[in-house]
């Protein structure tokens, strides 16, 4: 019942949202690189600015939990489990999917990286070498929930997916490691390499299930 409700749920315009999500994060990336520089959008400056004002230490353990959950090592470490478990399952086609969404966010969250190359705060509580545009944490976080919620196809999973990447989203700038429209940028391109990737593996699911 879930992969046929996966199947449904498919639509041609998943691609178009992916294709433009991840066009945007690319073009925000020039913008910022072009017109801002050293300087903060105001939202940047306005948010980074309330988080200093209101510390408290009930947020900032679970934040520093995220921050390692969410970290390269970790994430590799929990996607090949959850292709393992897909594998095992003998839903091959799922296990690829959510792999990819995973490499293929990371890889584009690497490259916007180099070439946008902003700085973190530099009040950042957590060690962070490479570049501020976009989150790779939340990056990660979107892709690998959003694949989780269109192959399992249940309101619960998209509903658990949505807190997933705000509560990795508000760590980082918890944590002053990103600025607030690295974390938006982030999860854009996580859950837009997810729809762009899910229509063809929605594709081959539907051909595997006609007559």
């Amino acid at each position: 019942m879930a992969t046929a409700f996966a199947v449904r749920s498919a639509r041609p315009g998943f691609a178009v949202i992916g294709v433009l999500g991840i066009l945007s994060v690319f073009a925000s990336g020039y913008l910022i690189h072009l017109y801002f520089g050293s300087t903060l959008p105001a939202v940047d400056a306005a948010w980074h600015g309330f988080l200093q004002q209101h510390r408290s230490a009930w947020l900032e353990y679970p934040s520093l939990a995220l921050n390692l959950v969410g970290g390269t090592i970790a994430m590799a470490l929990v996607t090949v489990a959850v292709m393992a478990v897909f594998f095992f399952l003998r839903r091959r086609w799922a296990a690829m999917f959510i792999g990819l969404s995973v490499g293929v966010s990371f890889l584009l969250s690497t490259v916007i990286k180099q070439l946008v190359d902003r700085q973190r705060p530099a009040d950042n509580i957590v060690v962070a070498a490479s570049g501020s545009f976009p989150s790779g944490h939340t990056t990660a976080a979107a892709a690998i929930v959003v694949a989780l919620a269109l192959v399992l196809a249940r309101r619960w999973v998209w509903m658990l997916a949505v807190v997933w990447i705000l509560a990795m989203a508000f760590s980082r700038t918890y944590l002053f490691a990103h600025w607030l429209s690295d974390t938006a940028a982030g999860a854009v391109l996580g859950v837009s390499v997810a729809l762009l990737l899910w229509t063809p593996v929605a594709a081959r699911l539907r051909l595997r299930r006609s007559p």
